[in-house]
């Protein structure tokens, strides 16, 4: 089954800190089996969030914010998907995540994939096109947390959306997430891992599910929110931040 990953963040990825050689090689060896059998979809680092922003949707209405948001630990920094039998296989895996990220002190965040109301996941986030890339995450909310499943007109519209814009070439991938009640972190405190179950108390800091979109800037990716029937968009909150592409990350 799919497992998604969020790193969350700390002061190096807050600030843009290239991986290290040690690091780099740390992460390849972590994941070389799974990659080698096929399992890892996807891994990406998204930038820091003093680059990103925030779409609040109210009464009809747009606002936007910009970041840096809250403390580093409560945004994301990754975003992996991998195949494992099970959320508790992964979690295990996650034990043995090389020391050298975030200096021993990583933190590392286990849901598991699947839309309430049944829409399917779709696409490569690494999938070539032209404009550059944007995570556009969906904040969670009490209801989501409650695993609600939106109205059938709502998904309906979701389905349409995510198949023009897959035809269009702009919409990249698409993920929904349970409730974080199925989830895990494992949180490493100076190399040493800790399991914590979920839920997870911060819901406004949870995401709920996630698309990437490839636009020419950030105003773009706002405008494809803006045009987006999310759920609950009434009241639905959005966090924008663009992926690195490899050479940013690796290159000199």
């Amino acid at each position: 089954m799919k497992i998604l990953l969020f790193r969350r963040g700390d002061a190096d990825s807050e600030t843009g800190v290239k991986p290290w050689p040690e690091l780099v090689q740390a992460m390849g060896d972590h994941f070389a089996a799974l990659e080698a059998e096929g399992r890892v979809y996807a891994g990406e680092g998204l930038k820091p969030s003093s680059q990103g922003v925030r779409v609040a949707f109210k009464d009809g209405k747009t606002v936007v914010t910009d970041g840096p948001f809250a403390e580093a630990r409560e945004v994301i920094a990754g975003i992996s998907l991998i195949d494992m039998p099970d959320i508790e296989a992964a979690t295990e895996w996650l034990k043995q995540w090389p020391t050298e990220d975030a200096h021993g002190n990583a933190e590392i965040e286990v849901r598991d994939l699947g839309c309430p109301g049944g829409l399917p996941g779709f696409g490569d986030p690494a999938a070539p096109g032209e404009g550059r890339r944007y995570a556009v995450m969906l904040l969670s909310t009490e209801a989501a947390e409650a695993d609600f499943v939106p109205p059938g007109e709502v998904l309906a519209k979701m389905a349409e959306a995510n198949r023009r814009g897959q035809e269009a070439g702009h919409l990249m991938a698409g993920e929904g997430l349970k409730s974080s009640r199925s989830g895990k972190r494992v949180k490493f405190t100076g190399g040493k891992p800790q399991v914590i179950d979920g839920p997870f108390a911060e819901v406004k800091e949870l995401v709920a599910g996630f698309w990437i979109v490839r636009a020419a800037s950030i105003a773009g990716a706002i405008a494809w929110a803006e045009s987006y029937p999310f759920p609950g968009k009434e009241q639905a909150v959005v966090e924008i931040r663009q992926l690195y592409e490899p050479e940013e990350l690796f290159g000199p």
